[in-house]
């Protein structure tokens, strides 16, 4: 196991990492605050890139040959999860992306969750790949909800309450409004989404960070 830390500032309440060549790589000025990593498998990378600041992040692991890369100048104000069970899954989030809470998981083998820069997620936000148990057609006797991968584009901004169910894309610049229950793909950019499940409620828009009062 290596934990590499490059000028940085960490306050961390726990590290719990078992197994072999697990790596947790911290870049260059990032500050955590109140954060742990309980990995437990084998070949596993967390990789946090330059000027992030995290606080109260939970990053939870039990598989083989999953990574989960934090870009740079990615902020974690309030809290959030970073759940990974299976093999060969994977998370990103983008640079200058900023979370206030979020519960982000992976939740089977080969599946991924892709956020892009600058997104701005408020608090209370699901994203999940999979229902980490199965549901079975009584007729064939097969499974039918297996794990899909989720993207999320550039410039998106989520609002409080939003779930991002399997399969979902989501294009650049797009609003998810309050509460939306997001269960199928927006190849449109530019649009507010809402409702449950979610659909189309406008066109031609785009997020902001500054309250514009005129």
């Amino acid at each position: 196991m290596r934990i590499i830390f490059i000028d940085q500032k960490i306050s961390t309440s726990k590290i719990v990492l078992k197994g072999k060549d697990n790596i947790i790589n911290i870049a260059n000025l990032s500050i955590l605050y109140n954060c742990s990593f309980d990995i437990i498998g084998n070949n596993n990378k967390v990789v946090i890139g330059d000027l992030s600041v995290l606080n109260n992040v939970k990053f939870y692991n039990r598989g083989n040959n999953n990574t989960v890369f934090i870009n740079n100048k990615v902020r974690f104000n309030r809290s959030g999860l970073i759940w990974v069970e299976g093999q060969f899954c994977e998370g990103i989030i983008g640079d200058s992306t900023t979370i206030e809470d979020s519960h982000i998981a992976i939740t089977e083998p080969y599946s991924k969750i892709c956020i892009g820069s600058d997104c701005m997620f408020a608090y209370d936000i699901d994203l999940r790949t999979g229902d980490s148990h199965s549901i079975i057609n009584s007729i064939s006797n097969k499974r039918i909800n297996f794990a899909k991968d989720i993207y999320i584009g550039n410039h998106v901004w989520i609002a409080s309450h939003v779930t991002v169910l399997k399969g979902v894309s989501v294009s650049d610049n797009s609003v998810l409004a309050t509460r939306a229950v997001v269960t199928k793909s927006f190849t449109e950019p530019n649009i507010l989404i809402g409702g449950m499940p979610a659909k189309k409620i406008k066109e031609y828009v785009n997020g902001d960070r500054k309250i514009i009062l005129s």
